[in-house]
């Protein structure tokens, strides 16, 4: 399929895991969000260094100087697939919807630092233009913040902020709806540089170029070719044969030999993604934070990621990745297991003595993940004298359950998707749609609000600090290691950079021989 698809401008990618819905606005895998990035556009969009804000929509831009407020000048040309025009009222619409209470966007805190955003979201203005976002023209976007915020730039390109076309929401079962059919090919009206061909579960999701996107003239790939892919060793035997281009992962056995003989098709980046231990604080045991402390203490992350890892990951000893956007948090979290057998005793379970047995949920789909999940088993088991049982799940229950917060512990992993620290620390803001520990820490919510007020990057380093020594307190989360992503690119993609956020801007991307 790669000679072919060289041939004729298809690329064939492994995608991890099988999605669960094309709405931007609740998404929340960073799988599905390279096949978004190929069907929506925001107003700007992200260059593949992962750096670099890029016109989307807005042809162009203007800032306050006082930081506050956005001004976008819309295209005059850019249209919807089905051939509508994309008007600023589509943007507003759609930025309202990501805040909507009755559908509930997990991605929704992405809009706080716009005015009257919470409030609307968490009910106490039933008014929508009480919200900030207007449209004075057709082609025009304006919008209004509380505070400076240097990152909203970056959080406008991530696709929760991408539009959506109401009309085709409102015919098919509404814009409140989750998982509705307006999602599905032949049905889907989108506005990037590609539109949804065919979808087929388990199999394959195929985008095709759209001839009426504003760029087409400057997208050169025909079609991407999206793969589930949860088994790393089978994705890649896939590419050895010739069935793909691009990759997810690479299993950690295969990692040296392709380092050391096919240097021009292994990539490794050190990403900004944190996997972690969520612990639900409002389901016994796990309510005692002495017992959530316990059990962050009792794990060797240098030892996890030798046995489980290896170059694939590294020891995360605070929640946020040192070096992002220039900060360096404190090392917050380490193995202590005699201080963890304490508070285990001082919580009223002496060498593990009367603990329930602990269930630990993770996604069943990845192979590194269930290594991982095996080592902190015995981990917990070995320092702690617990019984732990894994409950892998299937990728889309895992999702609901995490959602619904069916779980006593969960093993999850965040992609940043700005590189700002922020973006990991809404996690543990109270009644954030993304809390899924369902913890309510006033310190930490006022630390995170200062930060936010700021732009004074010293201040908002302290405000970091105090975030990561209120967590490591409390363990909400507790961190286990950064991800280094390692996967394999063809040769023949051309345009293709490595960053740390994952981003890829198809615009960019073509295949020669």
């Amino acid at each position: 399929m790669v000679e072919t698809g060289n041939r004729d401008q298809v690329l064939h990618y492994g995608n991890k895991d099988e999605p669960s819905d094309m709405d931007p606005h609740i998404n929340t895998a960073n799988s599905t969000s390279k096949i978004l990035m190929a069907l929506f556009e925001g107003l700007v969009t992200m260059s593949n260094d992962g750096r670099t804000v890029l016109p989307g929509v807005a042809e162009r831009w203007e800032i306050s100087p006082d930081g506050l407020t956005y001004t976008f000048h819309l295209r005059a040309g850019a249209t919807w697939s089905n051939g509508a025009p994309i008007t600023a009222r589509d943007f507003v619409d759609s930025f309202l919807r990501l805040i909507d209470p009755q559908l509930g966007c997990e991605q929704a805190g992405y809009a706080f630092p716009v005015h009257g955003a919470r409030d609307f979201l968490e009910g106490r203005s039933k008014d929508p233009a009480t919200v900030a976002y207007r449209a004075p023209d057709p082609r025009t976007v304006v919008i209004v913040l509380d505070h400076p915020a240097p990152y909203f730039l970056g959080l406008l390109t991530t696709y929760s902020f991408d539009p959506v076309y109401m009309p085709s929401l409102n015919a098919n079962g509404g814009r409140h709806q989750r998982g509705g059919p307006w999602t599905l090919p032949g049905v889907l009206v989108s506005n990037g540089p590609f539109v949804l061909s065919e979808w087929k579960p388990n199999a394959y999701v195929s985008v095709k170029r759209n001839p009426n996107y504003w760029g087409a003239s400057r997208v050169r790939l025909a079609e991407v070719r999206f793969y589930p892919t949860d088994n790393e060793s089978a994705e890649e035997r896939a590419f050895r044969a010739g069935q793909l281009h691009v990759t997810t992962s690479l299993p950690k056995t295969k990692i040296e030999a392709y380092d050391a003989e096919h240097a021009s098709e292994f990539h490794v980046i050190e990403a900004l993604r944190t996997n972690y231990l969520t612990f639900n604080v409002h389901k016994a045991p796990f309510t005692d934070a002495r017992v959530r402390r316990a059990f962050a203490l009792a794990i060797d992350r240098e030892q996890l990621v030798h046995a489980a890892l290896g170059k694939l990951g590294a020891p995360a000893h605070s929640f946020v990745r040192p070096g992002t956007a220039g900060y360096t948090p404190p090392e917050v979290f380490s193995f202590a297991p005699d201080e963890a057998r304490r508070l285990m005793s001082e919580a009223g379970y002496p060498g593990g003595a009367g603990f329930p047995t602990v269930e630990f949920t993770l996604n069943g789909n990845t192979g590194v993940t269930v290594s991982v999940a095996e080592v902190i088993q015995q981990m917990w088991t070995h320092n702690l004298g617990v019984e732990v049982t894994l409950r892998p799940l299937e990728f889309k229950v895992y999702l609901s359950t995490e959602r619904e917060k069916q779980f006593e512990v969960v093993m999850e992993g965040w992609s940043s998707g700005i590189v700002d620290p922020r973006d990991l620390m809404e996690l543990a803001v109270s009644n954030d749609p993304n809390n899924d520990a369902g913890a309510s820490l006033p310190d930490f919510d006022a630390a995170f609000a200062a930060a936010d007020a700021t732009a004074d990057p010293k201040r908002r380093a302290a405000d970091f600090d105090l975030m990561e020594r209120i967590n490591a307190r409390e363990v909400v989360y507790a961190p286990l290691y950064y991800s280094n992503t390692g996967f394999l690119v063809h040769p023949s993609v051309r345009g293709w950079r490595d960053n740390a956020i994952d981003t890829i801007d198809w615009r960019e991307l073509y295949l020669a021989p």
